[in-house]
């Protein structure tokens, strides 16, 4: 196991051993009723066991009624946290039957261009970085850029033309080496 490698004394890892064989089905079961999941509630029984692990000085004889609460009350919680986080991350996904004709998703760039084209937008000159990313960043309208700037509207589009022009200009550099 690898988690007795998180474990200091013999001693404390055999202690660790004998709980995971007598109590691990124990905990599954809990994590089970909480998430509805086999394959979560191993998950959150490995949780669990990893803050077990980090906290065996919290642990003293394994037959007392003490650890056995202790024990059942680090696999409930992990499996709430698991619960949690599994909600959270289900909020945030938006699948592509519920995206309208002009949000289709985001694709990504290969890494390494990606970090490229972040450090040249750093390195654009103030006024071009400003406006690309209220442009781009915030989608705001030519017009709306002007007046919270206070400049005329020809500067904004002129600023975004020039900007463009220095990023390819980057990127050629950056294709020549």
């Amino acid at each position: 196991m690898i988690l007795l490698m998180m474990i200091d004394t013999p001693e404390d890892k055999r202690k660790f051993v004998i709980l995971y064989e007598k109590y691990r089905y124990l905990m599954f079961k809990i994590a089970r009723n909480i998430l509805r999941d086999p394959y979560l509630a191993e998950d959150a029984v490995h949780d669990a066991f990893v803050h077990i692990a980090q906290n065996m000085n919290k642990i003293g004889e394994i037959e007392s009624l003490y650890t056995k609460r202790y024990l059942v009350t680090v696999a409930k919680n992990a499996a709430i946290d698991l619960y949690r986080r599994q909600n959270r991350q289900r909020k945030q996904e938006m699948f592509v039957d519920e995206l309208g004709e002009n949000q289709l998703p985001v694709t990504y760039m290969h890494t390494d261009l990606e970090n490229d084209l972040l450090d040249i937008l750093k390195d654009l000159p103030p006024k071009y970085r400003d406006i690309f990313l209220l442009k781009y960043s915030s989608h705001m309208s030519n017009s709306e850029i002007a007046q919270l700037l206070e400049i005329r509207e020809g500067t904004v589009r002129q600023r975004i033309f020039r900007g463009k022009q220095l990023i390819e200009d980057a990127l050629k550099k950056l294709e020549e080496i």
